[in-house]
C-alpha cells in the first residue's frame, strides 16, 4: 500500500513531500518551506483554500491521533510567501526556446510557471480578461477570495511569463 513513500505523499494528486515541507514549517523555515511546495504546487495558497486533501486521509498520524491538517499547511506556507513576497527559484539561463501556453487556467499557469523556471520564453493566451480560468470564474469568493489568486500570479510575471488577455488562438492569432 505504498509505504515505500510516505503514504500521505502518495495520496496526494501533486506528489507535495508532505514530511518534508511540514518539517521545515516545525523548524520555522517557511522560506525553504515554499521553495519545497512549490517543487511540485505553484500556488499553495490557492490549493491551500480548495484542495479536498486526500492526503490527509492517508496521513499515518491518523493512526494515533488525528491527521496533520496538510491542506492547512498549504495555505499558511503560501500566505505567508505572499506575506513576505517570496519569489520561487530563480529560472535557469534562457534556453533560447519561445513555448505558448493556450489558457490560463490552473494547468496553463502551472505548466508556463514550470517551463519558465527551465529558462523558456513562455507567453500564455487567454480568451477572457483576466488569469486564472475555473479559479477566478468558477469558484466562489468566500472558498478562494480573488486577492489570494491576483497575489500569486505575480512571481510569473517577475520570471518574464507574458500574458495575453483577450486572444484567442484562431480568430486573433495562428500557430505561426
Amino acid at each position: 500500500n505504498a509505504y515505500c513513500l510516505p503514504p500521505c505523499k502518495y495520496g496526494c494528486p501533486t506528489g507535495v513531500d508532505a514530511p518534508s515541507f511540514i518539517g521545515l514549517i516545525t523548524e520555522g523555515d517557511y522560506d525553504e518551506a515554499q521553495r519545497v511546495l512549490k517543487q511540485n504546487l505553484p500556488f499553495p495558497a490557492v490549493v491551500g483554500r480548495i484542495c479536498p486533501h486526500p492526503c490527509e486521509s492517508q496521513c499515518r498520524r491518523r493512526e494515533v491521533d488525528e491527521p496533520i491538517s496538510i491542506r492547512l499547511s498549504h495555505r499558511f506556507v503560501g500566505d505567508i510567501a505572499i506575506h513576505k513576497g517570496l519569489r520561487p527559484e530563480k529560472p535557469e539561463p534562457a534556453s533560447g526556446k519561445k513555448i505558448v501556453v493556450i489558457g490560463a487556467g490552473p494547468a496553463g499557469l502551472a505548466n508556463a510557471y514550470y517551463l519558465a523556471l527551465k529558462g523558456h520564453a513562455v507567453t500564455i493566451l487567454e480568451a477572457l480578461p483576466e488569469a486564472g480560468g475555473m479559479l477566478r470564474y468558477g469558484i466562489p469568493e468566500y472558498r478562494l477570495p480573488k486577492r489570494v489568486l491576483d497575489a500569486e500570479l505575480p512571481p510569473l510575471w517577475d520570471m518574464g511569463i507574458e500574458l495575453r488577455t483577450r486572444e484567442c488562438l484562431g480568430p486573433d492569432c495562428s500557430i505561426e
